[in-house]
């Protein structure tokens, strides 16, 4: 697009073009605000591409909050009033890196210092989550005073696709486009090999063409060449250029080995980071001090300088009309056995690792599949220590790590299995597909792992362990059916195969099915037992813990827990000592034994600090923090939360960082002050869970928006979170999520007083809980399971389901024990107002008030607005005045819209009774406005209802006439919304027939 000089754009003149390519047009302008000079861009992308206009600009903002001397700086973005996106940067003055390989005019050290800079730059970058992926030199600036500054950060990928015509090293890319996956993205020259094929990019790929600037700048000619982009495209993806020094005779070996690591075509052969790149060429920097003198010049590959080989070298011989055919022949066999020789000496020796190597593996690899990972990780360190050149060793060395959350321990063992197995070929082909499996796992790809398991399981049909790393595989998969299916046929193979029956025991618990699960755990121990194997069992007595633990059965529980911690301090098991000792304060607490609780989970804590397991010393502290903040402790959670998050920054623990930030946002859901603090440690860990494809975290991380959402009265946006939740957590096939999407989409439908429709939710949730047995959750399904039922009218299946509550609040800790028996007080009270049994009513509410407290707040403010309900009712019209007075004084502290205005209406509806007339409608009328804004059409009918009859007793027909018209027309509103089942249940209601009464009697009047 051409936009004329002079033109305003908000605050922005334009004042002449600056220049125009693939990514765009550039225009120097003039901040008329901060009177400053600003460059103005627009992307190459089509008018009536909303969607790339909408990701544009959400690149934009996220690259405007860079702040790094060597990036451009973005000051702001916007669009233009026909709708074009564009960015303001700063104006740089100087020259580009490829004006610079034009002219020759730079020496060695300069081009690493250059380089250096833009690693620091991309390096920055990276922390912030942004990829460039077209790093060029056209995008390299060096300004006047010798600064090096990046441009286009992150906005690379929004650009149209073009093509090249030509092999000119700037030429524009090939199939520049919008974030579309498998479509390649970046400059020919310079992509990686995974842009080249149009794979998933990750920072790496900035480092490979980082690799080819620098390859460049020091030898004078770009690393890849071609005659036309299929050529270019081939090199990138398969061949490896030659050492620079082959070029450029000053560039030492160390030089050599820091520019081919980054062109390195796997990215687990390259450098992980960007700043591990620059670490290497400013280690390097100071030696080419003596070599300044030396420049590179770019210069173009000569016909000349085409490698000859052995096939081009024949075919010369073929266009020679003297040679015969015997000649020809023979060339032919020499050619073959030259090349032939030339593979076999070249190809790697198939590697054998020593015997003691290939136990400690084997031992390792159990202990994986036993979920063990500390010990998988001992053994296996012990055997690529014994052996390095153990490529399979240190694969699965990689996969404990990542179990762990050891994420650069684990990059670095996969590094080296990329430097062991370059030739996959060399290695045998089972080896090279567990290679294979093992990889996807470590990357977290499980439906790439479980395509090659099934692989093996195909070619070892008979070996009960292959079906056990098939079920890990779909089990981390999320496909828990098929998981189990593959463990039991581990089993049919090998009727003693201990871990094959644990895990599927595990699995069963999951789902609910305890006593398929406590079969399986029983014939495990058995097994480990006769086996004498101790760890075994240790693992079965704590799995078996912690399910009778999420059961509520405390006391087995316990018992099962100390079991294990004897048998794991007897081994002697760091990992599962730790792993006992948490399970047993989460048991203590469920107990309501607090401090016993913090003493376990403090040992717990010391024991992994003094053997350096940093990893377990995090779980620990979560576990702690947890367990104060299920005692409603907040100051000492969030104390242990912030420990456990500083613990997984330092030794970089990213999923334990992640779960930090998890909690602290639960806690400061709790805490309705610190809302906003709640959503951005949220924000943060969605935003790790989705990167990494943690779907169950996914899952949690969006009920925990809602929540949010949903204290912010964003009820439509909390709504959209909890369907996303639900329809994630029917993916996983984790039925404990599955429930907590119910409850909360259940609840988010009571608010907007869609009653049948949050029943059907309730009923889903507690269907689920009670198979699962998890009994706080089951109380609270049954409480909203009542709570809804009265409300339609069916106050006897309401008293059957609230009936069960004291029983099942017996089983829990005694803090929720508290919450549960005090909405039961509640939702009685309001069913018995309903019922116009006063007296009940004022009885429920009364001990609802006293349980609740101070702490439970919520439950405190509706306890009192129904007892002051009853009391005007029953005749206490004074004494019910004051009482809601104080409800609506409770609620106005509480910042919840929905809770204050049913307050206000009930302190209308005592207004009225006691003759107050002009403050019944000025209250109810406020009351009214909040449920309008709320679409809560339920209560909004009856607060037009007490307008009405406060406006009849001031004689004020009109008024009265218009009031009572509202109250009639969305009564009869709720029957379309609630159909036909739930309407007549609601009418049947016997305070809504009381209510009706009113209205027709009024109206009479009024007609």
């Amino acid at each position: 697009m051409a936009v004329a000089t002079g033109t305003l754009l908000g605050r922005y003149r334009i004042i002449s073009p600056l220049g125009s390519g693939g990514m765009g047009e550039v225009y120097l302008a003039q901040d008329t605000q901060l009177n400053r000079r600003v460059a103005l861009k627009f992307p190459t992308v089509k008018s009536d591409e909303h969607h790339a206009h909408a990701r544009f600009l959400r690149e934009a903002r996220a690259v405007s909050t860079l702040s790094h001397p060597h990036i451009a700086t973005i000051y702001d973005y916007g669009e233009t009033p026909d709708g074009k996106p564009f960015i303001i940067m700063e104006v740089i003055k100087g020259e580009s890196l490829d004006d610079l390989l034009r002219t020759s005019a730079l020496s060695l050290a300069r081009a690493v210092e250059i380089i250096a800079d833009v690693a620091d730059a991309l390096a920055e970058a990276h922390r912030h989550g942004i990829i460039h992926r077209d790093i060029k030199p056209s995008n390299v600036m060096i300004n006047e005073r010798g600064d090096v500054k990046v441009l286009d950060f992150g906005l690379a990928k929004q650009v149209e696709e073009e093509r090249v015509s030509s092999v000119d090293h700037d030429a524009e890319t090939v199939l520049e486009t919008r974030t579309q996956s498998g479509v390649v993205v970046g400059t020919l020259l310079y992509l990686s090999p995974e842009q080249a094929t149009g794979s998933p990019v990750d920072p790496r790929s900035d480092i490979f063409a980082l690799g080819t600037l620098l390859y460049e700048c020091i030898t004078g000619r770009p690393a890849f060449s071609g005659k036309n982009a299929i050529e270019i495209v081939a090199q990138v993806i398969h061949v490896t250029p030659p050492p620079p020094s082959s070029i450029n005779q000053h560039i030492p070996p160390e030089l050599d080995r820091i520019t081919l690591k980054a062109l390195a075509k796997e990215p687990v052969a390259r450098y992980q980071s960007a700043a591990d790149f620059r670490t290497d060429l400013l280690a390097l920097h100071h030696t080419l001090e003596d070599s300044a003198n030396v420049r590179t010049q770019r210069i173009g590959l000569a016909p000349s300088t085409r490698r000859s080989s052995a096939l081009t070298t024949l075919s010369d011989m073929l266009r020679r009309p003297r040679l015969s055919p015997l000649i020809v022949l023979i060339a032919f066999v020499a050619v073959g056995l030259i090349v032939w020789g030339i593979v076999q000496w070249r190809r790697p020796k198939l590697h054998v690792p020593t015997a003691e190597a290939q136990r400690l593996y084997d031992t390792g690899t159990d202990a994986i599949r036993n979920g063990s990972f500390f010990q998988a990780s001992k053994a296996l360190e012990m055997a690529v220590h014994l052996d390095d050149q153990f490529a399979l060793a240190h694969a699965r060395l990689a996969e404990a790590w990542m179990e762990m959350d050891y994420t650069d321990k684990a990059k670095d063992e996969m590094l080296r299995v990329s430097e062991l197995t370059p030739d996959r070929s060399a290695l045998p082909p089972i080896d090279s597909i567990y290679l294979d499996a093992i990889t996807a796992t470590v990357r977290r790809d499980f439906a790439k792992a479980v395509e090659h398991y099934s692989k093996i399981a195909r070619q070892l049909p008979d070996q009960p362990y292959v079906y056990v790393d098939l079920g890990r595989a779909y089990e981390k998969n999320e496909q828990t059916d098929k998981a189990i299916e593959q463990y039991i046929a581990a089993t049919n193979r090998d009727q003693l195969y201990a871990t094959a029956f644990l895990r599927v025991g595990i699995l069963y618990g999951r789902k609910g099915q305890q006593e398929s699960a406590m079969s399986s755990f029983n014939k495990a121990e058995e097994i480990y037992q006769a086996q004498g194997k101790n760890e075994g069992r240790t693992e079965v007595l704590f799995q078996r813990g912690a399910l009778l633990n999420q059961l509520g059965k405390v006391v087995e529980a316990k018992e099962q827990l100390q079991q294990a911690l004897t048998l794991a301090r007897t081994a002697p098991n760091l990992y599962q000592q730790i792993q006992a000792l948490l399970q047993l304060s989460s048991v203590a607490l469920a107990g309501g034994a607090t401090e016993q609780a913090k003493q376990y989970a403090t040992e717990a804590i010391n024991l992994a600090q003094a053997n350096d397991a940093e990893n377990l010393t995090t779980e620990g502290l979560l576990n702690l923090g947890y367990a104060f903040f299920m005692r409603r402790d907040y100051g000492e959670a969030e104390q242990y939360f912030n420990q456990a998050l500083d613990f997984a920054q330092r030794y970089k623990g990213k999923r334990n960082e992640a779960k930090a930030m998890l909690y602290l946002g639960s806690l400061f859901i709790q805490q309705e002050e610190r809302i906003d603090e709640a959503m951005r440690y949220i924000e943060q860990a969605l935003t790790f869970y989705q990167q990494g494809g943690y779907r169950k975290e996914v899952s949690q991380a969006l009920l925990l928006r809602g929540r949010v959402k949903l204290q912010l009265g964003d009820y439509n946006g909390a709504l959209r979170e909890f369907d996303q939740q639900l329809q994630i957590a029917q993916q996983v096939d984790d039925p404990a999520q599955l429930a907590n999407s119910h409850i909360l989409i259940g609840s988010s439908l009571a608010d907007e007083e869609f009653y049948l429709g949050a029943l059907q939710h309730f009923e889903e949730s507690y269907k689920i809980t009670k198979s699962l047995g998890i009994q706080l959750t089951l109380g609270y399904s049954l409480l909203d399971r009542g709570d809804m039922l009265w409300r339609l009218g069916r106050y006897e299946e309401a008293r059957e389901a609230l009936n069960q509550v004291p029983t099942i609040a017996d089983r829990i800790d005694s803090n929720y024990k508290q919450v549960l028996i005090a909405r039961s007080y509640l939702i009685n009270a309001q069913m018995a107002l309903s019922e116009r049994r006063f007296p009940e009513a004022i009885a429920q509410s009364q001990q609802a008030l006293t349980l609740a407290g101070t702490q439970i707040k919520r439950a405190g403010v509706e306890a009192k607005y129904t007892l002051g309900l009853a009391q005007a009712l029953s005749g206490a019209k004074h004494e019910a005045r004051q009482t809601c007075e104080a409800a609506v004084e409770m609620a106005e502290k509480e910042s919840d819209p929905r809770l204050l205005s049913k307050a206000l209406l009930a302190l209308a509806e005592a207004m009225l009774e006691s003759g107050d007339v002009q403050g019944a409608l000025a209250t109810a009328q406020r009351a009214q406005e909040h449920f309008a804004r709320a679409g809560q059409q339920e209560s909004e009918w009856r607060a037009w209802l007490i307008e009405g009859r406060a406006s009849q007793r001031m004689k004020n027909t009109e008024a009265t006439h218009e009031y009572f018209s509202h109250a009639i027309n969305l009564l009869s509103t709720l029957q379309q919304k609630w159909g036909e089942e739930g309407y007549n249940g609601y009418l049947a209601r016997p305070d809504i027939q009381s209510y009706r009464k009113q209205l027709s009697e009024a109206s009479t009047v009024v007609r």
